[in-house]
């Protein structure tokens, strides 16, 4: 990575920082204050308030304006994975125990809920010029995330769900705030509505793609790599899109050994190596990682109109995503 944009990659994550590692809540009574800092200080790859300051900067904007937003849009994320490991009942996440396994499932709901709360009080600081559209946008968007997480759960009860379905839940789930993301930061950046249009599309497609590498990673890479559990969506049979493609595939054999290890209840890492290897033989990785180019593609063509001004950081960012390993 050029050092330049490594400087400015660091920049944002250091602007953002101030907002995840000193809030403005109330620090009393620490039953609340001590779970809401601990999700905070366990800082992501800050993807989402990287793309929302990138768009900015795309319509002419300066970032430094959006940084208020983007940090709204990560603690938003963070409330989302609050609840989103209780309900999976996941351990691990970000490489540290989640919220819910060190402080309770009562103590996570709460501060989880909170930091919904912490958002909009983040969000009623903005510019009253700008603050109406952003407000409505930021309702709808995370309207969207939770009817994908509920198209994911009711996924989860169907015995038949097509590729097709899927793509839809994870343009809610996964790609919805994405899509905000790069919306948002157009809106700071005061860019056109054709350009902010066009933001909310490479949105989408940044998001598909990112969803699809976080399947494939599931399987193919480990929980040190990862920082997170690995292995639940397998053993469960989440209607991944991968999970649709290699089933189909499946040999009777091939199906009736994972009959055999789900009913033996325990996933070991074998069982997700025979799954891997599944995956191989059947051309299902291949074609997932030909899914992820093609919407990458078509993202960097958006990127290409005349109506952006520097779209230097969203290829960087879209080239991370294309490439990462956790």
């Amino acid at each position: 990575m050029d050092i330049d944009v490594k400087a400015r990659i660091e920049a944002w994550r250091a602007a953002i920082s101030k907002h995840l590692q000193n809030p403005s809540f109330h620090r009393e009574p620490v039953y609340l204050s001590e779970p809401m800092n601990y999700a905070l200080r366990a800082e992501g790859k800050m993807l989402r308030p990287a793309l929302c300051l990138a768009a900015a900067e795309a319509v002419g904007g300066d970032w430094r304006d959006a940084v208020t937003v983007g940090a709204a849009l990560e603690i938003f994320h963070t409330f989302t994975l609050v609840h989103d490991d209780i309900m999976d009942g996941d351990e691990l996440r970000r490489g540290i125990p989640t919220l819910h396994k060190k402080f309770g499932d009562n103590q996570a709901l709460l501060s989880g809920d909170t930091l919904l709360i912490y958002v909009y009080q983040l969000l009623a600081d903005l510019e009253d010029s700008k603050f109406k559209r952003v407000f409505r946008a930021f309702n709808d968007g995370a309207m969207d995330v939770c009817r994908g997480q509920g198209w994911d759960m009711e996924f989860e009860k169907s015995d038949h769900v097509e590729p097709q379905q899927y793509e839809m839940m994870i343009d809610l789930k996964t790609g919805a705030l994405i899509r905000l993301a790069c919306h948002l930061g157009g809106i700071m950046g005061g860019g056109s509505d054709a350009a902010i249009e066009s933001l909310s599309r490479f949105g989408v497609l940044i998001g598909r793609a990112f969803q699809m590498q976080d399947d494939l990673l599931e399987v193919t890479s480990s929980s040190a790599a990862m920082g997170k559990s690995l292995g639940s969506d397998v053993l469960n049979e989440k209607k991944t899109w991968i999970w649709i493609d290699l089933k189909s595939r499946l040999a009777e054999n091939e199906l009736n050994e994972w009959q055999q290890v789900q009913n033996g209840g325990e996933l070991a890492e074998h069982h997700r190596d025979q799954v891997k290897q599944w995956m191989l033989d059947h051309g299902t990785i291949k074609r997932a990682q030909q899914l992820i180019g093609s919407w990458i593609s078509e993202a960097d063509v958006l990127l290409s109109s005349s109506q952006f001004k520097n779209t230097t950081m969203l290829k960087v960012l879209s080239d991370i995503i294309l490439n990462r390993q956790s």
